[in-house]
């Protein structure tokens, strides 16, 4: 290693610069500098000052979501001389709002971060109208209940609104927001002539554009067409211990329906691939993921009674669940939903107690070209909350 001493004095001086210079709050890693990464916009959502979902008047506030969103310092709309910018509000990683600058015209938005890096334009458009005039008198919600309170991606039942609004017109263009526990809106729902006093009902499927919405807390909020929120009544939230608005959403159910504990996993000095969870024979048990049923057959050297189901949007993995007491009555070929009914805890099979042996395997599916994986981290999880 060469010392300091044995540097010509003048590049020692310079070296040292070098790394005085370098900013204190810069990231290294392999000895250079992190550059910051690029924003992106994936969607931008008209909060205030709205004529439609995707359509905002000068001095209205838009959401954008995306990445990289603490990085931006300039919010850039396109106007007739070529782009007018705004400084954002409140922003976390995924998501900032931020005034529409007078001079802005309809057309794509980007974003700037600190270091200068300019993003690609949001991928869908932001129409700029005019002031939307207001409503003779503010929408109310009388009356409102969301079930389930729990639910699954591709389950049989989905978050579903019901409310009873008030005031406003006689018929009033609604906007539904659903919302994540870190205020991003997620999806958005439009229903046109609304009757006062009618009974409504919105239901959300659980997906982020064509993707499935992460896991966690969620939320319906009721706004006029021109993004104002809608005043809830005292009533619709007394006596209540959770607001009627809220619920959560997850992507995996535990699939032993009942008190279980944990047995053998991978391994267990005979070869084992998957993950056992031990329980009464006949605790019921559901479909941890919906999907197609690819297998359903019975292995007396074995699995005994079992079924394999390659799950939806999860990159071809399956799911296979062995020694049950009988048949799964489900139909190979059948579409499954997370949750459902496929069987119950057996011993049948080489099985010397009633447990289910839990397997999971990676894309292209069992036997299909996957591999196996330990299940055990993901059932210790969907354990947890289910």
């Amino acid at each position: 290693m060469v010392s300091l001493k044995q540097i010509p004095a003048s590049i020692a001086v310079f070296a040292l610069l070098l790394v005085v210079a370098a900013p204190a709050s810069a990231a290294t890693r392999g000895g250079g500098l992190v550059v910051p990464a690029v924003p992106k916009v994936d969607n931008v959502t008209c909060v205030s000052g709205c004529n439609g979902i995707r359509e905002s008047s000068p001095g209205g506030t838009v959401q954008l979501t995306g990445s990289g969103m603490t990085n931006v310092s300039t919010v850039l709309f396109r106007s007739k001389q070529g782009a007018v910018a705004s400084q954002p509000g409140s922003s976390t990683a995924t998501r900032l709002e931020v005034r529409v600058p007078n001079g802005a015209v309809t057309g794509r938005i980007r974003v700037r971060s600190g270091a200068g890096s300019t993003s690609s334009p949001s991928p869908v458009v932001l129409a700029i109208g005019p002031v939307p005039s207001a409503a003779p008198t503010p929408l109310r919600l009388v009356d409102a209940s969301t079930s389930p309170r729990v639910a699954y991606q591709y389950g049989a039942r989905t978050p579903t609104l019901n409310f009873v609004i008030a005031g406003g017109r006689p018929k009033n263009d609604l906007r539904i927001d659903v919302v994540s526990a870190s205020g991003a809106v997620v999806a958005s729902l439009v229903r046109e002539k609304v009757e006062r006093g009618s009974v409504q009902r919105v239901r959300w499927s659980g997906k982020k554009g064509r993707k499935p919405a992460p896991n966690g807390r969620y939320r319906f909020i009721v706004r006029s067409i021109d993004g104002t929120r809608a005043v809830v009544s005292k009533q619709v939230t007394r006596n209540r211990k959770a607001s009627p608005f809220s619920f959560s959403m997850y992507g995996f159910i535990f699939p032993v329906r009942g008190a279980h504990s944990y047995g053998d996993g991978i391994g267990a000095g005979r070869g084992h691939q998957g993950q056992d969870v031990m329980a009464r024979c006949g605790t019921p048990m559901v479909a941890a993921r919906g999907g197609i049923v690819y297998f359903n057959t019975y292995q007396a050297s074995g699995a005994g009674h079992y079924l394999v189901i390659n799950t939806f949007g999860t990159g071809g993995k399956s799911h296979v669940y062995m020694h049950m007491p009988k048949p799964s009555p489900l139909k190979v070929g059948s579409r499954v939903k997370t949750g459902q009914r496929i069987g119950a805890v057996g011993t049948t099979g080489r099985s010397t107690a009633c447990h289910l042996h839990f397997e999971q395997w990676t894309g292209p599916g069992w036997f299909q070209g996957g591999t196996f994986v330990s299940p055990f981290a993901a059932l210790k999880r969907w354990d947890r909350y289910s």
